[in-house]
């Protein structure tokens, strides 16, 4: 069994306000299992604009949603509580949707299990 830790940085550089644009995913590759070790969100907007995002966790048939139209501040970050240690399967996904003019960062840890 071999072990690999990568870290993943998803960025957004032009979202429009109000509607949901996906920012980023990690698909998990063939023959392996995703194990998330930790995921933050940054709102690097230069504007004094909330931002919000979805965290949704997706196991190749079904959707699960960790978090919904979660706040961050300007020049705010939150660190999302639920995601680490969860285990993806082979072609299960993790996206990260952003509802705001711009400025999103999402940083994941994964550890791709083989």
């Amino acid at each position: 069994m071999a072990f690999t830790a990568t870290q993943y940085l998803f960025k957004a550089s032009v979202i429009t306000a109000t509607t949901a644009n996906t920012v980023g995913s990690y698909t998990v590759p063939a023959s392996t299992r995703g194990m998330i070790i930790g995921l933050t969100l940054a709102n690097s907007a230069t504007s004094n604009k909330m931002n919000y995002a979805d965290i949704g966790l997706h196991d190749g048939l079904q959707a699960y949603f960790i978090a919904n139209k979660t706040p961050i501040p300007p020049g705010g970050s939150v660190v999302a509580i639920g995601v680490e240690k969860h285990v993806l399967p082979t072609g299960g996904s993790i996206r990260i949707t952003a509802y705001a003019t711009s400025g999103l960062d999402a940083i994941a840890t994964i550890v791709e299990i083989t």
